[in-house]
C-alpha cells in the first residue's frame, strides 16, 4: 500500500475520522443543537488529521 501513498497511519486517520462522525451525534441531547465547542472540537480534530497526513505523507 506503500507504493500508492496510503500507508498505515492514513488508513488509521480515516478511521478515527469515520469514528467521530458516526459516533459523535450519540454524545450529543435530543432536539437540541449541538453546543459552540463541539464544532470547535470537531475542526480541531479534522485540522490535526490534515497535518498529520500532510506530514505522514512526505
Amino acid at each position: 500500500m506503500e507504493d500508492y501513498g496510503c500507508g498505515i497511519n492514513s488508513i488509521a486517520m480515516m478511521l478515527l475520522v469515520v469514528a467521530l462522525l458516526l459516533l459523535g451525534p450519540l454524545g450529543m441531547p435530543p432536539l437540541q443543537p449541538p453546543p459552540a465547542y463541539i464544532f470547535l472540537i470537531f475542526a480541531f480534530v479534522l485540522v490535526f488529521v490534515f497535518i498529520y497526513l500532510s506530514h505522514a505523507s512526505k
